[in-house]
């Protein structure tokens, strides 16, 4: 068989409506809602990133943001909730292929302002951006990870749906430590299991 013709990020519909969010690029003036939660240094201390110290710095990241789908390496949203910019969510690393491999994967990232944490809105954007990484964009693969002491993050990627891979000991250097990863992943033949059954026997990270 054929493979398809690789999709251009930059032509999808890429807002998508929830039930109670907002998934949208980012706008320039978005930097007045997500400045104050970026420039947290304890929240920061869970991502990838440090603390932004000027709005600067949150705004070349919009702006960074909106290059991605323009790329096609991915897209990166802005999750909206009560028409305010309160996180983030994105498909990064798009490949498709190297060589003579097909890949047809990207990774999934995202934050949310710790003020809105606990109330599964975080699962809800998660479940969406897979869905449109499978049934929109044509992926087969999409993989995330977290620190091993996230456990928000964990929920998170649990709830939805997520197959546990394997820890990566020692993976990343922060904060005068190594840190380990939590890897996930789930294929597209997967994703209607998961969400027609809702429950799932999973294996856990010990």
């Amino acid at each position: 068989m054929q493979p398809r013709p690789i999709t251009k990020i930059s032509e999808l519909p890429l807002e998508i409506e929830t039930a109670r969010l907002l998934l949208r690029p980012f706008v320039e003036a978005d930097v007045d809602a997500i400045f104050p939660i970026v420039s947290q240094t304890e929240f920061s201390k869970l991502m990838s990133w440090k603390a932004h110290p000027e709005r600067e710095i949150t705004l070349t990241f919009i702006r960074g943001s909106l290059r991605v789908a323009a790329q096609n390496e991915g897209a990166v949203w802005a999750i909206e909730h009560d028409g305010q910019a309160v996180g983030c969510i994105g498909l990064d690393g798009l490949r498709w292929q190297v060589g003579a491999l097909r890949h047809d994967r990207a990774d999934l990232g995202y934050w949310l302002a710790p003020v809105l944490w606990g109330k599964g809105l975080m699962t809800e954007a998660a479940s969406a951006v897979v869905r449109f990484a499978f049934d929109t964009i044509g992926l087969h693969k999409v993989a995330t990870r977290c620190f091993v002491d996230n456990t928000a993050s964990r929920r998170v990627i649990e709830k939805t749906g997520f197959r546990f891979v394997g820890r990566a000991e020692d993976d990343v250097w922060r904060d005068d430590r190594w840190i380990t990863h939590l890897l996930y992943e789930m294929t597209a033949p997967e994703w209607p299991d998961v969400h027609t059954t809702m429950r799932i026997n999973r294996p856990r990270p010990p």
